[in-house]
């Protein structure tokens, strides 16, 4: 989720600063100038068991990211009473483990920073989703004299019968594995495999909604990879169909006009990216972000070289002096998260 995160605070931070964008043309501005330091902050929590986050930062008028908050305070608040800390594990990102939300109860994001404290709405999991099929294929693309291959994800939704509409959004994750090169003598045991994860074309934002649409099968891309060695072992896709409330719904709606605006002259200016969470001591400190409860649904689908149709340079191979990435998950991660754990889910059935 990490570089979805990346990906939505710079469309706010775009906003915001009016940087979208216009090749010759001006660019449009749909929003007002941010300030140095202000609070942006995001945060899903869903019915999955597990680990969830919450990012939190401050704008920076000389970068389009913000700065990692470090010593906030995040609590998550059920209106029952109960509360749970989120504990703080890198910059900016805070965790909150071995937890999951229930249907019937309502939850809040509290955020505390320096003197200030600023709470989310309470919202509620909603009690629908919608039957998925997943499938892959690939396709290359001409770039001048270059092709370029391709892994496409794609799904085929079918909307639950209910007189309630249903909001939908999709995440994908990829996690593959790498097998390390090991120079050391005949009794010592090989380095673990690693075990790489990164979120895929999370710019895509693929929504889908049953409101105001008599149909309920629907088919419809998640989102495209470029193919690399990373395929050249078991490579699989985590498909995480989140369903949200109207609001939250709208709001990436919105999001997603931001990132697919171009500044065009005809172009409709979307609606203000209005936060759900409010400095309720100070109504105009305006807040960037979303805190968002959503049931989950997850399916994987997995690929091994064998089912790519193109031609897969092994960097490790017949090479006098492989590179680093052969004998180090952390250069060939590259900045992604990574471990040696086999994932319990790790099964080709």
């Amino acid at each position: 989720m990490k570089k979805l995160y990346t990906y939505i605070m710079s469309a706010m931070v775009f906003l915001v600063f009016g940087l979208i964008p216009s090749g010759c043309i001006d660019t449009l501005d749909f929003g007002t100038v941010t300030e140095e330091g202000q609070l942006v902050i995001y945060g899903l929590l869903t019915d999955e068991f597990g680990v969830h986050s919450v990012d939190v930062g401050r704008t920076d008028l000389f970068g389009l990211l913000p700065r990692g908050e470090t010593n906030a305070t995040v609590v998550l608040l059920e209106e029952s009473g109960s509360s749970h800390i989120y504990m703080h594990v890198e910059d900016g990102r805070y965790e909150l483990r071995d937890f999951r939300a229930r249907e019937g109860e309502r939850y809040a994001l509290r955020v505390a920073s320096g003197e200030q404290i600023y709470e989310s709405e309470f919202q509620e999991l909603p009690k629908q989703s919608a039957q998925q099929n997943i499938n892959y294929s690939f396709f290359s693309e001409s770039e001048g004299m270059r092709t370029r291959p391709f892994l496409s994800v794609d799904a085929d939704v079918t909307l639950p019968e209910s007189e309630e509409d249903v909001y939908l959004r999709w995440t994908l994750e990829e996690t593959f594995l790498w097998v390390r090169l090991w120079g050391g003598g005949p009794f010592e045991p090989p380095p673990p495999n690693c075990f790489i994860y990164d979120d895929i074309d999370p710019s895509t934002l693929p929504l889908l909604t049953s409101a105001g649409t008599g149909s309920r099968n629907f088919s419809l891309n998640l989102g495209s990879r470029l193919v690399d060695d990373s395929f050249l072992y078991p490579f699989f896709v985590t498909v995480r169909q989140l369903s949200v409330s109207r609001e939250t719904f709208e709001y990436w709606n919105r999001v997603k006009q931001v990132l697919n605006n171009q500044g065009s002259l005809f172009d409709i200016p979307p609606a203000p990216i209005q936060s759900n969470i409010r400095n309720f001591s100070d109504p105009d400190d305006r807040v960037l972000g979303y805190f968002e409860v959503a049931k989950v649904s997850i399916s994987r689908v997995f690929t091994t070289s064998a089912d790519v149709p193109f031609f897969i340079p092994n960097p490790c191979t017949n090479a006098a002096n492989p590179p680093a990435l052969c004998f180090d998950c952390e250069e060939k991660a590259m900045g992604r998260r990574w471990n040696t754990v086999t994932p319990e889910w790790w099964r080709f059935d």
